[in-house]
């Protein structure tokens, strides 16, 4: 026999019947040591189309293959599955079919204007020259007093508008580690995301972020449930964390929707970590007594802006002149006053 046919049955596994034409399964012994054929039979081998030997076979894939990977990659041309190859998929908002999300079609709507309206002076306040030397600036929480004001839904829909920017990004974090409400609403829930950082920051956070169908917005998912995600969220691991969120991008808006500042500790912790912060209050229905309580709970007001929520189309009709005849919500206020405001 020679050195050719040797060397085949060795890698096919089939020196006691070199006349079988299936392949057995792969053992342990098929990756035993194998004598390597001299330069000339590696070429007669590739010129007669023959397999090479099992040798130059690795050495060729893991050429080919990043470091770190390369068993993964081995084993998807092994089995010819294909769950090995990374997925390039993005997550379509307009698939979700999403009521209240403002239209990415429509240029003018009471709804966009609006939010227009509330998100410039917190992006004149993120990149301003006398902002230049303040930390976290573009940091901005958006929460509320109680559950159900609609925090979640401003959330996204802000990040839409300022997604429209020319020359800004946005990055929506949902930090509500014990109910995430936004992961679930983009049906996102069952991705690692900030918890997992936390917890190990040795991952990458570009690894856990998941872009969108609209340019320049990505989101990061609230990842695995956690015991102390308050413990997590006052870590320096968390500071470190927002250290690199804020400064990796000079252009970048990230937004927090974060839980109620009277449901948990969790909220009160991260607001004083962030650059700004957005309280919103459901129109009609929130009572003043529990906006105060909720404002009581952050330590400084300079940086907290009000966002009015769930408002009637007609509220601001006849005092401003015009509506826009379609609205969800109506944002107005930047900084907190007195009670006449």
């Amino acid at each position: 026999m020679s050195i050719i046919e040797k060397a085949v049955d060795k890698m096919m596994g089939k020196m006691d019947s070199p006349t079988a034409t299936t392949p057995r399964p792969h053992t342990h012994e098929d990756t035993a040591p194998i004598q390597e054929p001299t330069e000339d039979v590696a070429e007669r081998s590739a010129s007669d189309g023959l397999p090479l030997p099992a040798s130059e076979t690795l050495e060729a894939i893991e050429e080919q293959v990043p470091v770190g990977d390369s068993i993964t990659a081995i084993e998807a041309v092994d089995t010819g599955s294909s769950d090995a190859v990374p997925s390039t998929d993005v997550l379509s908002l307009s698939s979700l079919g999403l009521e209240g999300i403002l239209p990415l079609n429509s240029e003018r709507s009471r709804s966009a204007e609006e939010y227009r309206m509330i998100k410039r002076p917190l992006l004149t306040r993120a990149f301003s020259e006398t902002a230049a030397g303040e930390a976290h600036r573009n940091l901005i929480m958006i929460t509320s007093s109680v559950e159900g004001e609609g925090k979640t839904f401003s959330s996204l829909n802000l990040a839409i508008s300022i997604a429209m920017e020319m020359d800004r990004t946005v990055l929506l974090v949902d930090s509500d580690l014990a109910k995430p409400g936004l992961s679930r609403l983009l049906k996102i829930n069952n991705l690692p995301g900030m918890t997992d950082r936390l917890i190990d920051d040795t991952l990458d956070l570009r690894d856990l972020l998941v872009k969108t169908d609209i340019p320049k917005f990505s989101v990061l998912p609230a990842g695995r449930r956690h015991r102390r995600s308050t413990e997590l969220l006052a870590s320096n691991t968390m500071r470190q964390l927002l250290d690199e969120l804020a400064m990796r991008y000079s252009d970048r808006i990230v937004l927090f929707d974060s839980p109620p500042l009277l449901a948990t500790s969790e909220a009160s912790v991260l607001a004083e970590q962030m650059g700004q912060i957005c309280l919103v209050v459901e129109s009609g229905v929130t009572p003043q007594f529990l906006v105060k309580d909720g404002l009581s709970q952050l330590t400084s007001m300079d940086k907290v802006s009000l966002i009015l929520n769930k408002c009637k189309p007609n509220l601001f009709v006849g005092k401003y002149g015009y509506g826009y005849g379609y609205g969800y919500g109506y944002g107005y206020g930047y900084g907190y006053g007195n009670d006449e405001r």
